[in-house]
């Protein structure tokens, strides 16, 4: 195989082993090389030009993929971008990367793949290091990708250390349920100001993200699933049937949850509180 071919292969980053087991020579490398086709990276390791830079960091550094970067690359919701994370071992103390945020720590050979983090350690490492909000948006998703609670909740448990208590507060916090960032950054919100169920069936209506103290329905609007006039259209006979049964709604947009979390709380804490006095 050609050395640009094996390298596409790769993903646009490789160590010369990896290249050897496709087949390439170290002859057909270095003319690449030399033709300005393929990057030399560090000893043993090559790139493409235009491949990812957070692929040519990974490999420039003898690392991989970890925390955000890694959640993005395993198809998890990356709420604000960080920038690049790569994980070397402890010892390497020399790796270094403009624009590149190196951690060091040995992981186990279940702990990466040889490009990314697995999807408990990227949880983790999300959890340790991100703001809560952040750290959830990104553990809720890992759950329904097949993280098993009780894993990250062990994990949490184990802990020692800088992000330990961190580490427990998204462990105590996440919730499989939330189908989207938004949903994840709701709950959020909603706790501690009342009762919070999400993703409650209600007979004639369906099922409603978030359910407050058993009459006050929050739904999270993301534009993709409310863009079409049928998905309009389904809005607004769920709310004229929620109202038949009692309940009240309140409607929020991402821009509202995401950027305006304060002006979110404070609409839902006076709906609260009015139901409360009324009673």
């Amino acid at each position: 195989m050609e050395p640009v071919s094996a390298l596409e292969v790769c993903g646009g980053a490789a160590s010369w082993r990896r290249l050897r087991r496709l087949g390439v020579t170290w002859y057909s490398v270095w003319c690449a090389v030399l033709a300005g086709e393929v990057l030399r990276l560090r000893r043993g390791a090559y790139g493409l030009k235009g491949a990812d830079p957070a692929r040519l960091s990974t490999v420039a550094l003898g690392g991989v993929l970890s925390c955000t970067t890694a959640a993005r690359v395993l198809g998890l919701p990356v709420l604000v971008d960080r920038g690049v994370h790569v994980t070397v071992p402890r010892a390497w103390g020399h790796a270094r990367a403009v624009g590149v945020r190196v951690h060091r720590r040995d992981l186990g050979q279940d702990e990466h793949d040889g490009v990314c983090t697995s999807l408990l350690r990227t949880a983790v490492d999300c959890a340790r290091e991100l703001p809560l909000r952040e750290a959830v948006v990104v553990c809720d998703a890992a759950l329904r990708a097949g993280l098993a609670r009780e894993d990250l909740c062990r994990v949490a448990d184990a802990a020692r250390g800088p992000g330990s208590a961190a580490l427990r507060r998204v462990a105590a916090a996440i919730d499989a349920s939330a189908e989207s960032p938004i949903e994840s950054c709701l709950r959020l919100l909603a706790v501690g100001l009342a009762h919070v169920q999400p993703q409650v069936w209600i007979d004639g209506v369906g099922r409603v993200d978030l359910l407050l103290d058993g009459w006050l329905v929050l739904e999270a609007d993301g534009y993709a699933h409310h863009s079409t006039r049928a998905h309009y259209r389904e809005d607004r006979r769920r709310n004229n049937a929620l109202a038949e049964r009692g309940y009240v709604v309140l409607r929020f947009s991402y821009e509202d949850v995401v950027h305006h979390p304060e002006a979110v709380v404070a609409v839902i804490t006076r709906v609260l509180q009015r139901r409360r006095l009324a009673a």
